[in-house]
């Protein structure tokens, strides 16, 4: 699709961005979205579900709502309602990098790792500039699945893009250090 969508990132203690979305909601539906994503930067996963069920019912062909509603979902410990709010995002826009990204963090945390680089690999199929599933994929890769291969690989495209993030290349640094790739 030719929709637009904006990231912002959560407060520093959470994992995973709010969407901002707004060219397809009407007014209405347009401040109760802008509400809700307050709310949900705030920590309040259950008032900002109540406001996002009622903009889908609204605009139910945007996406932006039910990625921050899987947020909300996902904050309130209901990981099958997440994870059915970003079949719908990723049915009305396949490889939505935000929601597939979302998506493989979900995954990740139930233990579904491959499913979870199958997502950011979508992501990145779509959207290879979507740096922030290169980060979530190198983590995947480098903690989880034990291919560090792939992890230096997605960490060293992430960090040329984003160099102020030193973790990242500290990550690169220990990675080389233990594959001797130095």
């Amino acid at each position: 699709g030719g929709q637009t969508a904006g990231v912002t990132r959560l407060a520093e203690a959470q994992e995973g961005f709010v969407i901002t979305e707004t060219c397809r909601l009407e007014e209405p539906a347009r401040k109760a979205f802008e509400q809700a994503v307050i709310l949900l930067q705030q920590g309040d996963a259950a008032q900002a579900a109540g406001l996002l069920e009622n903009v889908i019912a609204q605009s139910p062909g945007v996406t932006a709502p039910y990625i921050n509603l899987a947020i909300a979902y996902e904050q309130l410990g209901k990981p099958d309602a997440a994870e059915a709010h970003l079949t719908t995002a990723l049915t009305l826009v396949p490889g939505h990098p935000v929601a597939c990204n979302v998506y493989g963090l979900l995954l990740r945390k139930d233990g579904r790792f491959q499913e979870a680089r199958q997502r950011y690999e979508q992501a990145l199929q779509a959207f290879p500039e979507y740096y922030p599933a290169h980060r979530n994929l190198g983590i995947l890769c480098d903690l989880y699945l034990n291919d560090l291969a792939c992890a230096l690989a997605h960490y060293e495209i992430y960090s040329r893009a984003m160099p102020e993030d030193h973790q990242v290349n500290m990550w690169i640094a220990d990675l080389k250090g233990r594959t001797g790739n130095n």
